[in-house]
């Protein structure tokens, strides 16, 4: 990402909620029905990290609810989420990350998902091997599979091993992981969580 040089007479920019949210309605309003004859769908990645705002601009999808926002500006399958599990579970105030994703798997709105675990919450988080953190991807890989979800599940901030190759090495432990856990999907037994329903939440 490049930034302007700054200038110390400029006067601050900023870029309100509503402001942001206006401009999001016009891009999927032109965007979504050329997605729709192409036959491809758009993906919303969450906020990273999901604060209020950054360099005075206000930010989209900072809560699991204004992902249901998003998807109702236009309300058709080319306008869909990519769904960063870390993200979301960094997310104050999400204590559900289960109810969240089965809603979204259950609205066939996940373009893909960002197969990452993390602990703790905005600020104060740490991003984790994908067994170690806060979330069970166990009890994922059960909804997505009790929702017929059927698609990409990609491996995401996969820390480092202390090894000669370090990056490798961790991808490598993800992919694995995942693997295990999608080849063995029918043998983890039944979901531990409470179904959500199709209910559709609006956020303001």
């Amino acid at each position: 990402m490049r930034y302007r040089a700054g200038r110390p007479d400029a006067e601050p920019v900023t870029v309100s909620s509503e402001e942001l949210w206006q401009r999001l309605g016009v891009f999927l309003h032109e965007l979504v029905p050329v997605a729709e004859e192409a036959g491809v769908t758009l993906a919303a990645h969450p906020d990273d990290p999901p604060a209020e705002a950054l360099r005075g601009a206000a930010r989209l999808v900072n809560r699991p609810e204004k992902y249901d926002r998003l998807m109702n500006i236009v309300d058709s399958p080319s306008n869909g989420l990519e769904l960063c599990l870390g993200s979301l579970q960094e997310m104050p105030g999400t204590d559900d990350i289960y109810g969240h994703v089965r809603r979204f798997a259950q609205r066939k709105r996940i373009g893909y998902i960002h197969f990452r675990n993390v602990r703790g919450k905005v600020p104060n988080y740490h991003e984790t091997f994908v067994d170690d953190g806060d979330i069970d991807m166990a009890e994922i890989v059960r909804i997505l599979r009790d929702e017929g979800y059927d698609g990409v599940l990609i491996p995401d901030h996969t820390p480092e091993m202390s090894c000669d190759a370090p990056w490798h090495a961790g991808k490598a432990f993800a992919l694995g992981y995942m693997r295990a856990l999608v080849q063995n999907a029918e043998a983890l037994g039944p979901s531990r969580t409470i179904q959500s329903t199709s209910s559709r939440i609006q956020s303001s």
